[in-house]
């Protein structure tokens, strides 16, 4: 999360955003408010002051996104066996990545995956949490892990066939592709008790979007699930607050407000770290 708030795209659009967000969570947050922030995440990231429509500015928007979301899941996560991290070295478990890699004739590459979500069992028990730490963890306890990759895209109607493809690749063993292999030394998606490939978009693309629509088929049937800043439109999309129960309800005690309630809100300064962006 420090890394996150130091990002030049992040730190600036949270000048805009912080008012937004402390209006929604109110003067004393509850499990509720925020629950429910995942209810009107676009709304916040529209709220942030924009420079240009060049390409530039447009991927400063995608990277403001994507940290956004992973703000977002990481604070509803607190005290959970679950964390969201943007697939940085110096951050990613080489047992993951290893899992994510797809060779097409000996040329390996990765997902467009913005951010991962994975367990860590039994956590609280570890003495050293590095980045070592954790890929002994999850190389030892694969079977006892569910890792989900999040596509997160500002857009909608220019990509959502990209993570429908990724995620025939990496759920799909019904077929084979020659000279196509996934995951390498040792590991694959299969080797997690649970794997998921989900799309959260704002999103910012104009038009209608209706059950119907062929940007909507082609993410509705990803096994993560198809995700928006908005509350959910059935048969379009899912608010993201629903992303935990779909992916991991198994990580909550309760429900998820209530898990909130207990782990979260019980220490008021944690909620002024997130809203301070002070870790």
């Amino acid at each position: 999360m420090r890394h996150l708030s130091e990002l030049d795209s992040f730190a600036v659009s949270w000048s805009s955003w912080k008012p937004n967000i402390e209006h929604h969570l109110g003067s004393k947050p509850t499990a509720h408010s925020v629950f429910n922030l995942g209810d009107h995440l676009s709304e916040i990231f529209r709220s942030r002051k924009v420079v240009g429509r060049d390409n530039a500015a447009l991927s400063q928007g995608g990277v403001a996104w994507e940290c956004l979301v992973c703000w977002y899941l990481n604070l509803v996560l607190w005290g959970t066996d679950a964390i969201a991290i943007r697939p940085h070295t110096n951050f990613m478990p080489l047992t993951i990545k290893d899992a994510l890699t797809v060779s097409i004739q000996n040329v390996q590459t990765n997902t467009e995956s913005d951010l991962i979500v994975f367990t860590i069992p039994n956590s609280d028990k570890i003495d050293d949490l590095n980045l070592d730490g954790i890929d002994l963890v999850v190389k030892t306890s694969a079977s006892n892990i569910a890792v989900s990759v999040v596509q997160c895209k500002t857009n909608w109607n220019d990509n959502s066939q990209i993570p429908m493809l990724w995620d025939l690749i990496y759920n799909s063993s019904s077929f084979r592709v020659p000279n196509v292999t996934v995951g390498r030394n040792g590991v694959s998606p299969t080797s997690f008790k649970k794997f998921s490939y989900s799309f959260v978009t704002v999103p910012t693309s104009r038009g209608i979007f209706a059950p119907s629509k062929l940007p909507v088929l082609r993410v509705r049937g990803l096994t993560g699930g198809n995700f928006w800043g908005h509350p959910t439109r059935d048969g379009v999309a899912r608010s993201l607050k629903e992303f935990f129960t779909a992916n991991f309800a198994s990580s909550f005690s309760g429900t998820v407000q209530n898990h909130i309630q207990a782990s979260l809100l019980q220490d008021p300064a944690v909620v002024k770290q997130f809203v301070g962006l002070s870790f």
